[in-house]
């Protein structure tokens, strides 16, 4: 594991977290918001340090509200207007991206 290398993926899952909670806690009827808001909060303490295990069940919770009926997946954020917000959709699944990443280790030569 390249310490840098999983900072790096970590901060990237941050980065998109911060984008996401701000949409889903404008939706005062989303059960998901409070489940990545404690993600993020999560993400973020382990800015001064982590394992591999830390960040493998970080990436399981936030993966974990993803797929099957009645998931994550489901929900469609809604802004002013009563519009979908624009990008929402790649923002989830740039959320579940990073997640994956955090898992996934890369054969060393």
């Amino acid at each position: 594991m390249n310490p840098e290398h999983r900072a790096a993926q970590l901060q990237t899952l941050i980065e998109r977290l911060r984008r996401l909670v701000p949409i889903l806690t404008a939706d005062a009827d989303c059960v998901w918001a409070r489940h990545f808001a404690n993600c993020l909060h999560r993400a973020e303490t382990f800015a001064d340090g982590f394992t591999q295990d830390d960040l493998n069940g970080l990436s399981s919770s936030v993966m974990s509200v993803y797929g099957g009926m009645g998931s994550f997946n489901d929900y469609v954020a809604y802004g002013a207007g009563g519009r979908p917000v624009d990008g929402f959709a790649g923002l989830c699944g740039d959320v579940y991206d990073a997640a994956l990443n955090l898992r996934v280790i890369e054969a060393q030569p």
